[in-house]
């Protein structure tokens, strides 16, 4: 479940692929508002092995004031058993200044599985065991857990031009439960160019206090793939 292009092979040969994601929107009036949002994500399929790496930021302000700021690092790793099922193992990393915490990084190894990969729709879900490390922003304090990870993606194939797309992130241990939910519409202007619509909900049962426990993101953002 990757975040990079699809890879294609050339002669039998895998190459490097991957997406390049920026969007930026201001504001005057009654409200100065400005919104950056980047992404850049890499993949390369060898053999049963596939491997990927994306980078997210994203940036806003309101009247001169940050409201949301926010850098999220994934690498993942893939080995495919067959045509439908793999095992994998992946980092995350995230620096979210509004999330109450300093950082968040867990590792995790599980199992997935594509339900369906049809002309329009694909279904595929994983699931995992790993560790776990937060930072409280108040108190400077590292609370290490071991958590269970689940993780959906939905494809909607609308047209050739147009697909819908559902992910799902959920990491649950003893400290804290952390879900993020990303549902996209990307449609193709030309070649490789598309645009992005994106809503984004991320959500940690347990946060310092005068902490909200979701955050939600609405971007707009050209799509680049190489």
């Amino acid at each position: 479940m990757f975040c990079a292009s699809a890879l294609a092979e050339h002669d039998g040969v895998p190459h490097w692929q991957g997406e390049g994601e920026l969007g930026f929107t201001a504001a005057s009036g009654n409200s100065d508002t400005k919104n950056l949002n980047a992404s850049l994500g890499i993949s390369r399929e060898a053999d049963d092995w596939t491997h990927a790496a994306t980078l997210d930021v994203i940036k806003a302000e309101a009247n001169d004031e940050d409201s949301a700021d926010s850098k999220v690092f994934r690498t993942r790793s893939e080995y495919a058993l067959s045509e439908q099922t793999y095992l994998f193992g992946g980092l995350r990393y995230s620096d979210d200044k509004f999330s109450g915490y300093d950082f968040q990084a867990s590792v995790t190894a599980g199992v997935g599985h594509t339900f369906v990969d049809s002309e329009l729709h694909r279904l595929e879900a994983a699931a995992g065991l790993g560790f776990r490390r937060e930072r409280d922003e108040t108190t400077r304090e590292d609370d290490d857990d071991t958590i269970g990870s689940l993780e959906g993606l939905y494809e909607y194939r609308i047209s050739d031009n147009a697909t819908l797309t559902e992910r799902l992130l959920i990491e649950a241990g003893a400290e804290n439960t952390f879900t993020e939910s990303e549902t996209s519409l990307l449609n193709r202007i030309n070649g490789n160019l598309l645009l992005k619509l994106t809503y984004l909900f991320k959500r940690n049962s347990e946060v310092p206090p005068d902490t909200d426990k979701t955050d939600e993101i609405v971007t707009v953002s050209l799509v680049y793939g190489f």
